[in-house]
């Protein structure tokens, strides 16, 4: 008799959160059971405990991996330091407005911005709000430089404009509001850049 193929854990962990990812988002995260992971994962429900502790565990991670394509969605979406940096900045604002309108996301990005969730939103949004600052800022000294942005601080107006975007995002907006809103506060960021002939 021939040894059973050893699974790779990261593997077979990330396989189950998959599965759980699908369940959740066709039946939100408070009417998913355990049961509902394994049947559509396919496997035993002692599986599942080999991997993760708990539903809460799965949650987590299935919140990281959101996290994680939110970062690689925007970074594709975002227009090369070709474009002027105020289209730049305008297509971040559109991908993150396009995010919101996502059916897919919406499960784990309402889950994450319920009130008693606002430990694990941060948790988790620290390193991407980081790298959207470095990406903000990046725009904005592009901006000065090429003559469309007119600031005397390029650090503090990408605070600025990261910051308008996020109070958007933490200030309850309906999530079917949310790309509207983004796109107001883009304008009054496009004027605190003084960027002239904006649309």
């Amino acid at each position: 008799m021939s040894p059973r193929p050893r699974v790779d854990r990261a593997i077979k962990r990330a396989e189950l959160a998959a599965a759980a990812a699908t369940v959740f988002s066709e039946r939100g995260v408070a009417g998913t059971a355990v049961s509902d992971i394994v049947r559509a994962a396919g496997v035993a429900q002692g599986t599942f405990y080999l991997y993760f502790d708990s539903k809460d565990d799965v949650v987590l991670a299935v919140a990281e991996q959101f996290v994680s394509e939110v970062g690689t969605s925007v970074a594709a979406a975002v227009t090369g330091a070709e474009a002027p940096a105020p289209d730049r900045l305008r297509s971040l604002v559109a991908a993150l407005g396009g995010l919101a309108t996502n059916p897919t996301n919406l499960g784990m990005a309402e889950l994450l911005h319920r009130p008693e969730n606002s430990a694990l939103h941060d948790r988790l949004t620290a390193p991407l709000a980081e790298w959207l600052f470095a990406l903000v800022h990046e725009i904005v000294d592009q901006g000065v430089a090429e003559g469309s942005m007119h600031v005397p601080d390029a650090g503090a107006a990408a605070w600025f404009v990261l910051g308008g975007l996020q109070s958007v995002e933490r200030s309850g907006t309906p999530m079917a509001d949310l790309p509207g809103a983004l796109d107001g506060a883009l304008e009054l960021a496009l004027r605190a850049l003084d960027v002239r002939g904006q649309r």
